[in-house]
């Protein structure tokens, strides 16, 4: 990584993280393609486990963070990080997959910002992969397919249920 990305990245990171303004909830067609790259690179097919796209883990990402039950810090983390990565690296998206992946691993070790970004998409591919169906991840149980999981019952028989 560049001295100077490194540097950019780092100053957008805490300034976003000592703000404590909400930032719009919306993400871009531009972040969400960004997004499903990166997701690509943390959870790559293999011959035993299936893709971020398999799984769809945008998908549920997309879904849950504009739930109302979604914590603003999560949401402000995996809306303020993509939009400072878009800005760190404007030309990711052109980057071959290779280039793409040693990027990711080079911030990862050197930024504490990227590290937590990457850290809480990391947790929501999980959830993603694991969780119900019915929370938007997990197509066809391919996850649960994946670790050979037993389904428990009963299962949700919606999203969210309310609050008590």
């Amino acid at each position: 990584m560049k001295r100077r990305d490194f540097i950019k990245f780092s100053v957008l990171g805490l300034v976003l993280f000592q703000k404590e303004t909400l930032i719009a909830k919306t993400i871009s067609k531009n972040n969400a393609l960004v997004l499903e790259e990166v997701y690509e690179i943390l959870f790559p097919k293999t011959t035993t486990m299936p893709s971020s796209k398999e799984f769809n883990a945008l998908k549920f990402l997309l879904s849950t963070i504009n739930h109302k039950s979604f914590l603003d810090y999560d949401k402000n983390l995996v809306i303020n990080g993509a939009n400072s990565f878009i800005r760190s690296f404007p030309k990711f998206l052109k980057l071959n997959k290779e280039e793409k992946k040693e990027l990711i691993y080079s911030i990862v070790n050197d930024n504490d910002y990227a590290n937590t970004w990457l850290s809480k998409l990391v947790y929501f591919g999980i959830e993603a992969m694991l969780a119900d169906p019915i929370y938007g991840g997990n197509t066809n149980q391919i996850g649960w397919k994946s670790i050979n999981h037993k389904i428990g019952y009963p299962r949700p028989k919606r999203r969210y249920g309310k609050k008590l």
